[in-house]
Formats: C-alpha cells, structure tokens, sequence
C-alpha cells in the first residue's frame, strides 16, 4: 500500500483502550456517536483533530521549500566563507555572491513550489473515498474527512478508512497483511467476546486502518484515525522512511559520484592555490566557488519541473500520477500485465442470453438472475448491472453469502415464487460442483466451452427451496438444482489491438491475466493480436515451484482461471526474470498484484483498494492512455538525463580548465563572483530542457539509470571542453597577450556563450541540424547568449563583475574556436555517443 509520510512530530489521536473487548453500545458512547452516526455538525467540530492524516498528500510550506535550496554542504560553506571575506573588508565581491547564490536559491524555489502545486492539483482529482452515516443517512466522504465516532458502511473491495470497532457484520474477511503479515483474510465477527490481552491479529471484532474488506459487509465506528491507528503507530516507530524507487537509487548514486569527483579537485585547487601564495581566503573563494559551478544546483528543480511537466502532460491525457518518480518507472516498463474487461473489450458487458439446461431461452432463470443480482448487497460488479438492466429487481434478501474467490459464487436467501428460496450465482464450474440435478453434466460443460470459445462470459445459476428465511451458513450450498447459464457479451474494444501494437513498438509486451475460462481468454486475446497459441491456468500455476513458474511463464501472453495470489505469483516471477512489470487491474483481486509490480496502474472507477495500492490512476480505461504514459515517461527520464550529462560535462570541463590555469596564471582565471554567475546564466535556459523535444528513437526501448555510462561522458566531454578552453587560454595569453581583466573577460563570455552553443549538439544523439529543440530552449539561451556578450560592455555593471570590453579581432577568434569546438563535440558524438548508450535498456521480449 502506498502512503505518503511526513516526518514531523504531530500529536496522535488516542485509540480507546482495549475498545475490541467493548461492547459496541460502550465504545459508542466513549466515541460520544451513536449507530446512527455523528450528525455534520458534530463531524465539522471533530475535523481536524489529527492534522496529517496517512495517506493524504500534503503541500510542504513554501518557507520549507525556500530554505531547502541553501541546505547544500557546499553552498552553506561557501556563504560562511563569503560572511568572512566580507567581516575581513572584501564587502563588494561578497555581497555580488551572496547575491548570485539568492537568484539561483529563489529560481529553485519557483520551480520546485510550482511542481509542488501542480502535484497537488493533480492528486485533487483521485480521491479515495469511504461511506459513513452523517444525520442518518448515508453519504461518501474522503478518507482523510473521516473523525472519531464516525459510523462506517464496509462492503467488498472497500479500505478501512480508520482503526474500528465493529457493530454489525456479516460473513465478513478483511485482508490486514499490510499490517499483520498474514497471508489470508481474517474472519471478523461483531458478536465476538475477547478480552484486553487478545493480540492485534487475533481481535476478530476490531478493523485496522491499512486493510481492506475481501468480503462479506460490516458497519463499524471510528475510535482513531491517522497517527493514532496502528498502522499510524508502526509506521512512526520506524521512522516512516518511505521506500526508495529506482529513480531515486539512481539520483543517489549519481550524488555520491558528484561528492568524490568535488572533494577531490575542491581539495586539490585550494591546496596548489594556497602554496603558490595566494591569500587563505582568496584561495578557499576560488576553490568553493569552482565546487558549486560542477554542482548541478538546479538539479532537484529540473527533476521536479520535469516530472510535474510530464505529469500535467499526462493529466491532459486524463492519467494521474499520485507520486511523481512514478513517471520515471512507467517510462521503464518492459511487460505490461492487464485484464481483458475493459482494455482489451469494452468494458460494458450485456447480458446476451438467459437459457435453461436445454439451452432455451428461459424467463424463470432471468427472473433467479435478477433476483440474485438485485437483492445482494456485498460488492455488485458489471454483470450484475447487465442483469438488472436487462430486468430490474426490487427483491430485498433474508439472508446473504457473499462472493469470495474461493468459492467464486454469490448466494442470496430471497423470497421467490412465494417461499424463501437460495438463489446461487457463479462461475460454471464453482456451481456444478454444489448441484445434485444435472442431467448431463459433461454436455453442459461442452455448452460453456464454446460460448467461451466465442469470447462470452458464462455463468450459471442454481437454487433451492428453504425451510425458512433463517441465517445462511456455506453447508446450505449444497444440494441445489441448476437452473440454467447467464451469457454475457463483451466484444473487443475498437483500437485494442492497435494499442497493443504501439505498445510493441516502444519495445513492452502485453500479458492477460484473467479469471475467465481459457477459452473466453483466448478468443479475446487472438482477435486483438496477442499469440495465444500457450495459455496457462491458475490450476497449472498450482502445481509449480518459483524456479519452474519462471521458466513456465516464458513465452506464455495469456493466463486464465487465475485467483488473486496467481496474479501476485506472475508480476512476481516476470520481475525474476529481469523484467519492469507494471499492473493494471481495478478490481479487488488486482490488489496482491498492483503492489507486487513496479508500477501499479488503476482507473478512476476501481474499488478502493486497488486505486490505493497504484501509483498511476487512469480516469479512462485502455491500453492507449497506458502507451501514452509510457512515452511521456520516458520523454520526462530522457529530459532529465539530457541536464544531468550537459551541466556535468560542462561544469567538469570548466573545472579541470581553471584548475590547470590556476597553476599557469599569475593571477585567478576567473573571479569567483563570475564563476557563480556563469553558473546561474547557464541555469536559465537548462530549465527549459524539462519540456524540450525528445527524438523519436529516445523512446523507442525502456531505459534506466547507468551510472557508469555517465560518469563516462561526462568525462569524455567533459575533457573535450576542457582541451578547447586551453585552446582559448593559449589564444588569449600568447595571442593576443591578455593581462588578468581581459583574459577573465574574455573567457566569462566565451565559456557561457561555448556551454550554450554546445547543449545543442549535445542534447541529441543525431546532428546538430535533425534534432529540433524547445521553441523556449531556443529563444532563452540566445537570450542568455546575448545577455552575456553585452555585459562587458554595460560600465556600471562591467565594473561591478571585474569586466572589460574585448576587442573585435580578439572576439572573432573566439568565434573560430567556437566553431572548432562545436565541430569535435559533433565528430565525437558520432563515433562515441549512438541512441541508447548512457541507458542499458532492459528489452522486452517480441511477441
């Protein structure tokens, strides 16, 4: 289950002691509520009590993502160092620093506050929901609206909204391995006598924020919520240290690489400055300076600029992301798994037929379908709508058994015909098994075999008189007469196939994991163009260990008759098997699945559990919207990438260049004041590169981190820059014999104007002229360009930086080294830098 924690102290909200060994009458009147529930007054005045609710996204406060820009090690002693030079009498150069460091501090802080907003906005429109009881009636409210003494409704599929004491239940299993590790539904009973001492897995009349109904329907009452619940308390005395994705992993180790290679020459530069007798200060300015120019300040505003453009991006598409880094792992999937209903077909199944065991057209088996469908009330799903929609039923039921995936049936105790009657709906075979009146069981079971070969839907229902309307318990499931089969059509939806081929072509190969029979599985599957030629069955998945399901699997497009844990069991062994699995499911059965995959996908209308356990929620169900969000993903990491290999080159390249000039130079290449403003100049147009275009072949294979493949190019490119500004140096010093303020001119313009000139050619794998960039790209880094050759020739500001104006012969030989530079960055791209090589893809296999 995917919450987000904050790490802040707050004051919990106090369970009731030992309220599971309450009578409900006594924990109702400790939570001041009544069976009822609270009335909206009451609940307005409760609010708020807890104020960080689990699971609710929260806006971090705009101080907190101010000051987060100047929590850098480097930057920090930097500003103590610049604090000293001033109290030492060096006011101007301090205060420009100071200055340079705020811009870019407050340029972060913009970026990062905007992509905080638009999570927020986007987060908004998923909600999950719960029912309670508010003035007797009842009515659906947020999780995170729920209070103490809140009266809850809990059917089929839903979350736990808070800890609870339960009123009433009936034949109800809640699945608390999220908090209890247990690995099969709990039975709960409001009727249970326990004690004080009874141990959380065992309080069969208590309901635990974290899990969620399997089965069976319950009314309960609040009496904790948030930090107060257990799940609240577990999370807090492990420091709710959220779990880190592979985007993540990757930002990290690409930090402790930055760390080595700037303690290194940090260290180095100040050192061989200070022996060659440079003042302390002077020299530890320079070295710190150079220190934050390799920085990719920007780094943590281009990441959340880039995964919150994607993500508006795929809102417009109507996909919400819940966490951002999501984006990143959608782009990396190889093997999407999904079910047929809904993305492979349209998703609004009718009922074609009612027929009896003679295969007529049967109105009594109508008249038991609707009866069934009409008076259930645990989790109704799509084909008890198709039932009702053909004949609506008002009949209220005796007594219930609710569907579970055991049993994979649903019985209603219901008066029919004028006497009680158990009315028995579910899968074919399930229903077979508990009837004694089957004339012939091996033609009916012919019959369903091939409406399922011709893509239906088949179930069956039984019945049997009662003696009574009394409580129904499983032993009553036997014995009964079949009635007849209920058909059901769902054709292919129109552009499923289609869906699927684009998926194929950006290199993920689609699986179906269904619960409908092999047949009705395959026949779907081949008129969408998947290879059905090996279908695999939950009974054939029983039997086989994890190393034998991993190489059973291999090959296999299409599982059918599957259970819950068979779903789990395959995301599971396709991960084994070294692929990036994503999930997309939205019924309660998808739950084990969506948290075992990488990247859990649901849709706006999934029961509550599964929209919880996803990281990516789609407001309308098909494959298409999932190849879109692949593509934006992959755009979003490939942006990314693009800034972390063009700034560290280039800042690499600087470093290493002023290194070796503060060794050969009397005096400091550049000021340290300049160095800061180079380095925030060319940060202006790298935010751009968050919403610049990727080439097409970008998007073609999965991609992930490869830290090694950016280590080199920034390396490789990196000493490239530096070889052109030594080029630059010797033009300067022996050309044109530059003493200390041209030369730091000149190089102030021609290392900013260089850096822009060469993110174009290396933005792109292709040539420089058949890869088009950003229209914004474009036009600030000529901005920035032009801002940057007319500074030394502004006096006021020229005299503030140390600039002066250089000459025009001199300009035009910096150009003619421009050029030079741009041509080798262009030849060794092409001999070193092909499509795909700072990622390793991870290939999906063909189908």
């Amino acid at each position: 289950m995917v919450f987000t924690l904050q790490r802040r102290p707050i004051a919990a909200t106090p369970a009731i002691p030992a309220y599971w060994a309450l009578q409900p009458a006594e924990v109702l009147q400790a939570t001041a509520s009544r069976t009822s529930g609270l009335t909206d007054r009451e609940a307005e005045s409760r609010r708020g009590r807890d104020p960080d609710p689990l699971g609710e996204h929260r806006r971090r406060p705009a101080l907190r993502i101010l000051l987060a820009q100047f929590t850098s090690p480097i930057v920090l002693v930097l500003m103590g160092a610049t604090v000293i030079a001033m109290t030492l009498g060096d006011l101007l150069d301090g205060a420009i620093i100071i200055a340079i460091i705020a811009a870019s501090g407050i340029l972060g802080f913009w970026q990062e506050y905007r992509a905080d907003a638009a999570v927020a906005q986007l987060l908004a429109s998923v909600q999950v929901m719960t029912r309670v009881r508010r003035d007797g009636r009842e009515r659906e409210v947020r999780i995170g609206d729920v209070v103490v003494g809140d009266v809850v409704e809990l059917s089929a599929g839903d979350l736990v909204p808070a800890d609870c004491r339960l009123l009433e239940s009936s034949n109800l299993q809640v699945d608390a391995s999220a908090l209890t590790g247990e690995s099969f539904p709990a039975d709960k009973d409001a009727d249970a006598r326990l004690d004080g001492s009874t141990p959380l897995a065992a309080r069969t009349t208590a309901l635990q924020f974290g899990s969620h109904v399997v089965s069976g329907r319950g009314r309960a009452v609040v009496v904790a919520i948030g930090r107060g619940t257990e799940f609240g308390r577990v999370t807090k005395s492990i420091g709710a240290a959220p779990v880190r994705t592979a985007f993540q992993i990757g930002i990290a180790h690409f930090g402790w690489l930055l760390v080595r290679i700037i303690g290194v020459l940090t260290v180095f530069i100040f050192v061989v400055n200070w022996a060659f007798g440079r003042p302390l200060f002077e020299a530890l300015l320079f070295a710190l300076s150079l220190a934050v120019g390799i920085t990719p300040q920007m780094l943590p505003a281009i990441v959340s600029l880039s995964l919150s453009a994607g993500a508006r991006r795929l809102a417009a598409k109507r996909v919400v992301v819940k966490r951002l880094d999501a984006i990143e792992d959608l782009g990396s999937i190889t093997v999407l798994c999904t079910d047929k209903t809904g993305t492979l077909t349209g998703g609004v199944a009718e009922l074609d037929s009612a027929i009896d065991v003679a295969g007529l057209t049967s109105a009594r088996v109508l008249g038991l379908a609707a009866a069934n469908a009409g008076a259930q009330i645990g989790f109704r799903n799509p084909l008890d709508d198709a039932i009702l929609r053909r004949q609506p039923s008002q009949v209220e039921a005796f007594d219930e058994l609710p569907y579970d995936f055991q049993r994979k049936r649903l019985s209603v105790l219901v008066p029919f015909d004028g006497r009680p009657t158990l009315v028995t709906k579910g899968a074919a075979a399930s229903v077979f098994d508990i009837c004694t009146s089957i004339l012939d069981r091996s033609e009916l079971e012919a019959r369903v075999e091939a409406l399922c070969a011709a893509g239906n839907r088949v179930l069956a229902i039984a019945s049997k008189p009662m003696a009574s309307d009394s409580r129904l318990d499983l032993d009553d499931e036997r014995g009964m007469t079949l009635e007849g089969l209920l058909v059901f059509a769902d054709p292919p939806k129109d552009g499923a196939a289609g869906s699927i081929a684009a998926l194929s072509a950006l290199g993920v190969s689609v699986r179906v994991i269904t619960g409908d029979s092999a047949a009705a599985a395959r026949a779907v599957a081949t008129s969408v163009g998947l290879d059905a030629t090996r279908v695999l069955t939950g009974p054939d998945l029983d039997g086989l260990d994890g190393i034998r399901l991993g190489i059973a699997i291999r090959g296999v497009y299409v599982f059918a008759e599957v259970e819950p844990m068979h779903k789990e069991r395959i995301v599971a062994a396709l991960r084994a098997d070294g692929e990036v699995v994503a999930f997309l499911g939205d019924g309660i059965n998808d739950a084990p699945a969506l948290h075992a995959a990488d990247v859990g996908i649901s849709v706006d209308t999934a029961v509550d559990i599964a929209k919880q356990a996803s990281s990516v929620v789609l407001m309308d169900k098909g494959l298409d919207v999932v190849a879109d969000g692949v593509r934006l993903g992959r755009q979003t990491f490939a942006n990314t990438l693009k800034y972390i290999r063009l700034t560290t080159s280039a800042n690499f390249g600087n470093m290493a260049s002023m290194a070796v000039a503060s060794i050969a130079l009397p005096f400091l290449p550049l000021l340290p004041r300049q160095i800061l403003l180079l380095n925030f100049l060319s940060d202006i147009p790298a935010m751009a590169i968050a919403s610049d275009e990727v080439d097409a072949e970008q998007l073609t294979q999965p991609v992930q981190w490869d830290i090694r493949r950016i280590r080199t190019f920034m390396l490789v490119f990196g000493l490239l820059s530096t070889v052109f500004d030594l080029i630059t140096f010797a033009v300067l010093v022996l050309g044109f014999g530059a003493g200390e303020t041209l030369f730091q001119s000149a190089w102030f313009v021609m290392s900013t104007v260089t850096e822009l000139a060469v993110l174009f050619s290396l933005r792109t794998s292709r040539p420089l002229w058949r890869s088009r960039p950003a229209t914004i790209l474009l036009v600030l880094s000529i901005a920035v360009a032009a801002i940057t050759v007319a500074l030394p020739f502004v006096p006021p500001i020229a005299a503030v930086l140390g600039l002066q104006p250089p000459p025009p012969h001199l300009i035009a030989a910096l150009v003619v080294v421009l050029l030079g530079y741009v041509t080798a960055n262009e030849l060794l791209k092409r001999m070193l830098l092909q499509p795909k090589r700072l990622v390793r893809p991870n290939l999906a296999r063909s189908t």
